[in-house]
């Protein structure tokens, strides 16, 4: 009858310090963002900015609008503005930008490209829950033939994004 000698510390260390590094390269290789949870997670999140300038045009009973600002890279909730006197004091763009509230910024791994270098309202949301898209939102992402569609629905106010290629661009 043989007997079978333990296992020494250092066998028992070298096991440990390999399953570490196995666990910790497993979970890096998890955890990196792949292109297409980057794309859903951005459009999740504009669609998200999208419901809460809804909401709050519903609860103030006023029109407020999603506003680009291409210079900041920026999109920003705003009211129409009411009366000739505000229209001289923000030099007649159309709109008040309330800065302090929902803002939300493009990601750098997006392209926004506009003909234009100044604010631009994008979607217009109404106190019914209805909406008026301007035009559609088509974010390119970066070093990709890829673009994502977002549009707003007109009568329910909800915002629609999709996915498609450079090429199958209407």
């Amino acid at each position: 009858m043989s007997r079978r000698k333990p296992f020494t510390l250092v066998e028992v260390v070298v096991v440990i310090v390999i399953m570490v590094l196995t666990g910790t390269i497993a979970i890096g290789a998890m955890r990196t963002d792949s292109t297409s949870r980057l794309i859903r997670s951005t459009t999740n999140d504009f669609r998200s900015l999208c419901s809460r300038v809804r909401f709050k045009a519903m609860e103030m009973g006023q029109d407020r609008m999603v506003v680009y600002f291409p210079e900041e890279r920026m999109f920003y909730i705003a009211r129409p503005i009411a009366n000739q006197e505000e229209a001289m004091e923000y030099e007649d763009e159309g709109f008040v930008t309330l800065k302090e509230s929902f803002k939300w910024a493009l990601p750098k791994e997006f392209e926004l490209t506009t003909d234009e270098n100044r604010p631009i309202e994008v979607f217009r949301f109404y106190p019914d829950g209805g909406a008026s898209g301007r035009w559609k939102l088509n974010l390119a992402f970066s070093g990709k033939d890829l673009i994502v569609v977002i549009d707003v629905a007109k009568l329910t106010g909800s915002v629609v994004s999709y996915e498609t290629t450079a090429g199958e661009q209407q």
